[in-house]
């Protein structure tokens, strides 16, 4: 369960509760002394994870008769205070408290998760206990036979608390309350109204003539008792609810003439005290608290002007030593004090200042030790002596770099680079020290650095016991900014490989509860990779075509020679036409005379392309002329190609 399991003893003599650490530890209420503490086997692996009181009645042999008379030995019954165990292997076992030892558990195959919730009503069933497994299953234990008696299969969902009503009827909890008919394991009624899973599950009874039953339970996210009726013809919705300041963890009720006194605790450590009629029962709207108990530390005695306030723990109407009065236990795990407060009428909000605890530890330490005498010493004078300077008293003092303490704290930037500078031998004092006071600076110091051989030396180094916060400090990271989930997935992938050993041994489900933010974030950012990474091809595609396309654009502009033309030297032309110019019996200085006078217009075109010269010469040498326009078909038959 969400909450530590507390309860008082049938008698309210006693008041038991489970640690975080899994002790069981049992004070006695009228002393405010600490009686019992019981540590499981954690070697073995079977913790406690909920009790609950039983008186079991034992046969003893009578007194020895006395010598002369020949008495049959009776036998006489009494009554044994024991506290029954549902453990994680899903068994159960029961722990006396006149030994302080485990008697005896009980045989049988039990659940195959760990038991979360157990149940033990007298009145209805005196010799049967109820217990409710993570695996779905409600069973039944015999007391006296210590074996396993009937099993119910609720359904594949965590039981988180289980309860017998009257007339035979089961009702478990978890997200939604069920009843169940015991003697066939039929469901009868759902009841709806809890928004999470339920932690606290109590029975009120009436008297037999009016055969009414009714039952308060609160969930782990309501700030709210809501009030049930197991009558046959009962709703599925709540008779009424009680508002608190915040979830409840301890539930006390009695009846009194039909009047029903409820002190409720709720997370904060603060008591309320409800008390209301049977017959005057409305949802309309919850119900506020008649009267709420805080427990102030009291500034006097201490130099410090904030008040500070003492938890309630545990609260009990029906073991208080007069009516109108309430049993508080306050204090914390480690120290509780119980005290009877009396209710004024008059008064609604009740704060009761009360001294420290360590001051009233301080107290009676010092009372006891009256007969102790401490010596007067000049302060100025002393001398306090070490392993060190005892051995030797000539020895030069050794003064430390400033630069070496400045390295040390760690907290200052380096000169020479913009980095933090750590020293990779403090960085695993600094991360336990920030994971212990959970202190921002000094987090955001040791995460600052993205060094994965520094990160690996460090995870290498730190203490089993604080892998949980540091997984909580690395999911928190990955919900931030690309800058803190590349660190945080550096650290959990150091993790992971240096401590895989530590975290196999926590078992499937504690293993999916620790990683099930991370998985659950990681999987959140990975769910968009497929279509950005199509989106990232696409668009390289889409920038290289229209790179290529301008490539080709500034390609197309630049000029290029249509025509090149290479002229051949003139000692060659002139070999070649020689031969033709004796044959026609003319020179080239008459050729080009004569080309003057008839076609003039050629000197234009031999102006504007010079680059046609030699070819206009060529054809002029070779005998081609105008000078007989009118016999155009016997020119024609009169020009000569020349091939190079």
């Amino acid at each position: 369960m969400s909450s530590i399991a507390r309860e008082f003893s049938p008698d309210g003599k006693y008041c038991a509760y489970i640690s975080q650490q899994g002790k069981f530890i049992v004070y006695e209420v009228g002393t405010g002394t600490l009686h019992q503490v019981y540590t499981p086997n954690m070697h073995l692996n079977v913790p406690c994870t909920c009790f609950t009181w039983l008186e079991v009645t034992t046969d003893q042999p009578a007194a020895t008769p006395k010598a002369g008379k020949a008495k049959k030995q009776r036998n006489s019954s009494a009554k044994q205070l024991m506290a029954a165990f549902g453990t994680s292997r899903g068994r159960v076992a029961f722990y006396s408290l006149a030994t302080g030892t485990i008697e005896r558990s009980c045989q049988g195959d039990g659940h195959s998760a760990p038991v979360t919730a157990i149940c033990f009503n007298a009145a209805e069933d005196p010799d049967t206990l109820f217990t409710a497994g993570a695996d779905g299953k409600v069973i039944e234990w015999s007391i006296m036979q210590s074996a396993q008696g009937a099993v119910h299969n609720i359904g594949v969902e965590k039981l988180s608390c289980v309860l017998l009503a009257s007339s035979g009827v089961i009702v478990t909890g978890s997200k939604q309350l069920k009843l169940w008919d015991r003697a066939e394991s039929r469901l009868l009624r759902t009841l709806v109204g809890h928004t999470s899973n339920t932690q606290i599950l109590r029975t009120l009874a009436t008297s037999t003539t009016e055969e009414q039953s009714f039952a308060l339970s609160g969930s782990a996210l309501d700030r709210s008792i809501s009030m049930w009726s197991l009558s046959a013809d009962g709703e599925n919705t709540p008779l009424a609810s009680f508002a608190l300041d915040d979830v409840p963890e301890y539930v006390s009720l009695e009846l009194v003439e039909r009047k029903m006194h409820l002190v409720a605790v709720s997370r904060t450590g603060v008591a309320h005290y409800f008390m209301r009629s049977l017959d005057k029962l409305s949802v309309k709207r919850p119900y506020r608290a008649n009267h709420t108990f805080q427990i102030a530390v009291d500034t006097a005695t201490t130099k410090t002007k904030a008040v500070d306030r003492l938890p309630v723990f545990v609260a009990s109407v029906q073991h208080s030593p007069q009516p109108e009065t309430i049993m508080l236990g306050y204090g914390t795990e480690a120290s509780l004090r119980f005290e009877p407060i009396p209710i004024d009428a008059e008064l609604k909000i009740n704060v009761i200042i009360r001294e420290p605890m360590k001051l009233l530890g301080k107290s009676k330490q010092d009372s006891g030790d009256l007969k102790t005498k401490t010596p007067i010493v000049d302060a100025n004078s002393a001398e306090y002596l070490n392993p060190v300077n005892a051995s030797k008293k000539n020895m030069k003092k050794v003064e430390i770099p400033m630069e070496v303490r400045l390295e040390n704290l760690s907290l200052l930037p380096d000169r020479s680079d913009t980095k933090m500078v750590t020293g990779r031998k403090n960085m695993i004092h600094l991360l336990v020290q920030g994971l212990h006071s959970r202190d921002a600076t000094i987090l955001r110091s040791v995460f600052g650095r993205n060094d994965p051989e520094m990160i690996q030396q460090t995870v290498e180094r730190i203490p089993a016991q604080y892998l949980g916060a540091l997984l909580s400090e690395m999911s928190y990271l990955m919900q931030m900014k690309t800058v803190h989930v590349q660190t945080a997935v550096c650290w959990l992938k150091q993790l992971i490989t240096v401590h895989a050993s530590q975290l196999m041994a926590l078992g499937g489900s504690n293993l999916m509860t620790n990683f099930a933010t991370c998985l659950g974030i990681i999987e959140y950012r990975v769910e968009h990779l497929n279509s950005l990474a199509k989106l990232r091809g696409r668009l390289g595609l889409l920038i290289e075509q229209a790179d290529r396309s301008k490539k080709q654009s500034i390609n197309r502009n630049v000029d290029e020679n249509v025509l090149v033309y290479q002229e051949e030297d003139d000692s060659d032309v002139d070999s070649v036409l020689g031969t033709d110019n004796e044959q026609h019996g003319s020179s080239n200085e008459d050729i080009y005379d004569g080309d003057e006078q008839e076609s003039p217009e050629y000197d234009d075109e031999e102006q504007e392309d010079p680059a046609s010269d030699a070819a206009v010469s060529v054809r002029k040498q070779n005998g081609f002329t105008q000078e007989d326009e009118e016999d155009g078909n016997d020119s024609d038959s009169e020009e000569m190609e020349v091939s190079d």
